[in-house]
């Protein structure tokens, strides 16, 4: 039961962050600075919480740094969507980064894919399908669209690494490296594009420091549901973000409430738990 809690609240911290990161009005020097309070904070409170993890793990080190290659262009992907479309359309397609893992592992893995699995990945493109129905006319794709389907696309890779990285040992350091090297990959970025200029979030600073607090929370929580619970099941648990997505999208920014964006959201939610059930 502890393990469930764990990976309901960090669906609930993922989507927070989202729309956190919405709300601002520079996504590049937000993201950034969000993730500079997120690795602050861990330094701070790791030889005090985490002493047991006190220890270096090259092979976990090494894997993070991977893994954080792939989740720095997702998060650079989805600040990109968040600036031409609203939190209740991006947030749902970010999260459909099961349906190109069981891609990958049909492909390079040679598994098979299931009765189920392959249900998930038609109702995850119905989903998709349905959230983007606009003004009467399927399948056209606007650039939030495009950049949240790209986010999903290499979170599916970053994800892979993730697996490798929570089950190989030392999975307190791995988080913490894959956190470090985030923010340097997306200071890096951030920097060539001018993007990094305090004065872009002065006025959200203590937005910021909150959702520092909250990516950590988020990134902590769900790698110790992880270690509790069944990986297929945690997985499709944690897909319950994309519906708060949507309802913090609709509450907090006043986004159109239409019947397809709840009905898209519900089947790319239904698509995806099938996915990783049938996985």
């Amino acid at each position: 039961m502890v393990g469930f809690l764990f990976i309901i609240f960090s669906a609930f911290t993922h989507s927070l962050w989202n729309v956190l990161l919405k709300r601002s009005k520079n996504k590049y020097a937000f993201n950034f600075y969000m993730h500079f309070a997120n690795i602050i904070f861990f330094t701070a409170v790791y030889p005090v919480v985490f002493r047991d993890y006190m220890y270096f793990d090259k092979g976990v080190v090494i894997t993070a740094f991977i893994a954080a290659i792939f989740f720095s262009i997702y998060h650079l992907s989805v600040s990109t969507a968040y600036k031409y479309a609203d939190v209740s359309l991006v947030y749902p397609l970010t999260t459909a980064s099961p349906f190109f893992i069981v891609i990958w592992a049909v492909i390079f893995l040679k598994e098979h894919l299931t009765v189920m699995g392959l249900t998930g990945v038609i109702l995850t493109v119905l989903g998709t399908a349905v959230l983007n129905r606009v003004k009467g006319k399927w399948g056209e794709f606007g650039k939030g669209a495009v950049f949240a389907l790209a986010g999903a696309f290499f979170y599916s890779f970053g994800a892979l690494m993730d697996k490798k990285g929570v089950g190989g040992g030392n999975f307190i350091l791995y988080v913490y490296s894959m956190s470090l090297f985030m923010t340097m990959f997306i200071f890096v970025y951030s920097i060539r594009r001018g993007e990094i200029t305090f004065n872009y979030i002065k006025e959200d600073r203590w937005w910021v420091v909150f959702a520092g607090l909250v990516v950590f929370g988020s990134f902590i929580s769900y790698r110790y549901g992880l270690n509790m619970v069944n990986l297929s099941y945690a997985s499709a648990l944690r897909q319950v973000s994309t519906l708060f997505g949507v309802i913090m999208g609709i509450l907090f920014f006043k986004e159109k409430f239409t019947a397809y964006k709840i009905l898209g959201t519900l089947i790319i939610m239904a698509g995806i738990v099938l996915i990783k059930v049938g996985m």
